[in-house]
Parts: C-alpha cells; sequence; structure tokens
C-alpha cells in the first residue's frame, strides 16, 4: 500500500492555545492521522519556517497540501507560491484550502480567481448548518447534513471560478445568508485536484468536530486520486 503524504501548513500566529494547543496544523494532523491511520503520512509546516516550510525538497514529496490562513496572506512569498503552483498545475498535486484561505495567494494564483466574500462576514456567525449537496461525492462519503453549533458566518456570492462541483453549501439562520461551504476544481495540464473547505474560524474547535475530521479526511484522499 503506498502512503499518501500529506503537509498541513499555518501561519502558526493568532490562534488560542486553549482551542489548539499545538496549532491548526496541529489539530488537522491529528484528526488526519486519526482516520487515515497507515494509508497517510502526516506532516505540519508553518510560516516561521525556512523557506516557509516548503522548500522545493519538501514539496516535491508531497502528495496534498492543506493550508490555512488567515492575517498574513502578504507574508507568504511570490517564490514560495511559485513552488506550490507548479506543483499544483504541473506536476498534480492536491491542494485543500481551509476557510480564509480563500485570500491566500497560493489559492488565488492556482485558481486565477480573486476568491472575494461579496456576501460579507461576521464572526458571530452563529450556528452553520452544513449541507451534503452532492452525496455520491467521495469527498461526502459517511456524512450526513449537520451543524456547527457556532462559526464565523461567510455570504455569497463567492468570487472563485465555476466549480466542478458544490459538495456542501452552508446556511447561517442569524444572518439568513447562504454560502457554497465545499468546492471542487481541477487545474493545470498535471490536472491538480483543488478543494475548498469553508467552516474554521481560529478562535473555534471546528476542527476538532467528528463530521469535519472525516471530511477532510476524504478530500486528502480525493485530492491525492485515491478516490
Amino acid at each position: 500500500m503506498q502512503k499518501i503524504t500529506v503537509m498541513v501548513w499555518d501561519e502558526n500566529t493568532g490562534v488560542p492555545a486553549e482551542v489548539y494547543p499545538d496549532g491548526i496544523r496541529g489539530a488537522v494532523a491529528a484528526g488526519l492521522r486519526e482516520l487515515g491511520g497507515e494509508r497517510l503520512d502526516v506532516h505540519t509546516a508553518h510560516l516561521e519556517e525556512s523557506e516557509q516550510g516548503l522548500p522545493v525538497s519538501v514539496l516535491a514529496e508531497v502528495d496534498v497540501l492543506v493550508w490555512w490562513g488567515h492575517k498574513l496572506h502578504d507574508q507568504v512569498t511570490n517564490e514560495t507560491v511559485a513552488r506550490i503552483f507548479g506543483r499544483v498545475h504541473r506536476r498534480g498535486m492536491g491542494f485543500i484550502a481551509l476557510h480564509s484561505a480563500h485570500y491566500s495567494w497560493p489559492f488565488q494564483q492556482i485558481l486565477g480567481g480573486r476568491g472575494h466574500l461579496r456576501g460579507g462576514w461576521d464572526d458571530a456567525g452563529g450556528p452553520e448548518e452544513i449541507t451534503v449537496c452532492a452525496p455520491a461525492h467521495p469527498i461526502s462519503k459517511d456524512i450526513s447534513s449537520f451543524t456547527l453549533p457556532e462559526e464565523e458566518m461567510y455570504g455569497s456570492p463567492f468570487e472563485v471560478p465555476p466549480p466542478e462541483v458544490v459538495v456542501f453549501q452552508s446556511h447561517f439562520p442569524q444572518s439568513k445568508k447562504f454560502f457554497p461551504s465545499g468546492l471542487t476544481w481541477t487545474v493545470g495540464e498535471g490536472q491538480g485536484r483543488v478543494f475548498y473547505f469553508r467552516p474554521g474560524h481560529e478562535t473555534l474547535p471546528t476542527y476538532k468536530h467528528p463530521e469535519v475530521k472525516k471530511i477532510l479526511h476524504n478530500a486528502v484522499r480525493w485530492c491525492s486520486r485515491a478516490t
């Protein structure tokens, strides 16, 4: 059995230790290891490491890069973005963008879109109702529609290229807004698979939720072409 090599990246800043003692990257990596077992070889990296944690030699071994960014998008260098873009577009590396990574340079460059939230956002978003829109898609395997008790609200429209599949849709009853919360694309000559997953505000324990952990595990497998 060939293992899937996964790198989980974050900014290494602005995350409450009482919620995520090992950071966002640590929580996401822990969930992947829990569900992936021996099938996944999971690593972590962050912005403050040498070459921002993603030198050529490391990226060359990565099958799927999971990216969480928030306030430091402008500190990601052009060189880092170019390395990621090349791996996705020309070599078929999978890319998973989490939450506010829609404003990250890698996401914008990979998709060729702004990722802007034209419907706004609100930290006090209240509950988030997540509906499975594509039950036959591998990312929604064993997932039923569920509700996160509290999340940051995003409102549509979402300025991204048309997705191949809307896997999940979110509704925020408090604001009566909707947002496409799980989207897929295939890009470049290398046919790199890309997945955007909306939930994941840094002050909330979203990445410990069992359904969220299952979604990210399924997404890693889909982005790596294991499914």
